[in-house]
């Protein structure tokens, strides 16, 4: 698939507010739109933005209808997820792909849009990105972090998360670590661990070869963890990897003595990887996240604990 590249975000451009997945409140709403506004662009909520269907933020056909819509609206220079939850593999066949390919623009999210973001790029070439959402909780590095890279993800573009532990006290007692040192290049991609393992065996699979794949997960246990990541092992997947970066497991420790620890699962996935692996990277469901562009070439080099762009992910 030729690789695509959205336009640079531009301040007062327009840009789309979607619920793809799980519910958000009129509260809710208000807090996506200001920090649209704060950061210099004009919000424009999608249709039925506050719907409720259960679990859902509305019925399926709603939920993909406004990322169609905001798709087809040349005016609309940028897409983002008011929050995640569940809901977004029901709608990747309702995608209109096509629409997508002739109108690119940035569309990003994380956790539940991890499917929603892989499958566009799989099914178009678009980059697309593992982003900040409107209405989680945030530090300023990832604000800033998040806009800089949809305005200025240039070649030679720097993702460091050096200032993410500055800002962000619940990462104190996870530092970024090294677990096998080296340098690597390859195209990036990754998310959300349990939504990469939904897709698997659909029409929406992916290929990791000559990937530096990236990796969060939240509240799951040790033991489920290890399953996903063998699953993809099992999978083959790991044929032709280049690099991992685990980013924060967050409420995924052990509870209690029978389990092994996620450190254990982790070093056990890689021991016969001889490629660069590093943990504690920061992005994932922690206040401090930094942004990655997926399929975009880059260099991973666990020294400088940084993954530099060699290629724009804008133009």
């Amino acid at each position: 698939m030729k690789k695509i590249l959205p336009a640079p975000l531009q301040k007062g451009d327009k840009v789309g507010i979607i619920a793809p997945a799980g519910p958000i409140t009129e509260k809710q709403m208000r807090i996506a739109v200001a920090k649209v506004e704060k950061a210099g662009y004009v919000p424009v909520c999608a249709d039925g933005l506050t719907e409720r269907f259960g679990y859902l933020a509305g019925c399926d056909e709603y939920r993909a209808k406004q990322i169609n819509t905001l798709f087809a609206d040349k005016s609309i220079k940028a897409i983002l997820a008011a929050r995640g939850g569940y809901g977004c593999t029901r709608i990747l066949d309702m995608i209109d792909y096509e629409l997508i390919k002739e109108n690119p623009k940035i569309i990003g999210g994380y956790s539940d849009l991890t499917a929603l973001i892989c499958a566009i790029y799989k099914k178009t070439g678009l980059v697309t990105f593992h982003s900040s959402m409107l209405v989680p909780d945030e530090t300023d590095y990832s604000k800033n972090s998040m806009w800089d890279i949809f305005a200025n993800g240039h070649k030679n573009y720097r993702i460091t998360c050096e200032e993410a532990h500055k800002q962000n006290k619940e990462l104190s007692s996870q530092e970024p670590t090294v677990l096998k040192s080296g340098k690597c290049r390859g195209t990036l991609f990754g998310g959300n661990l349990t939504l990469l393992q939904s897709l698997l065996d659909t029409e929406y699979d992916f290929n990791l070869n000559n990937k530096i794949l990236f990796l969060e997960e939240i509240n799951e246990p040790p033991y489920k963890v290890d399953r996903m990541l063998t699953h993809l092992k099992n999978a083959g997947k790991l044929r032709g990897i280049r690099g991992i970066i685990f980013g924060i497991m967050k409420g995924c420790e052990a509870q209690g003595n029978e389990s092994l620890s996620l450190d254990y699962v982790i070093e056990d996935f890689i021991k016969d990887l001889n490629i660069p692996v590093v943990k504690n990277f920061t992005f994932g469901h922690v206040q401090s996240r930094c942004t990655f562009p997926i399929g975009v070439k880059a260099r991973l080099d666990t020294e400088k604990m940084e993954v530099r762009l060699l290629e724009g992910c804008v133009e």
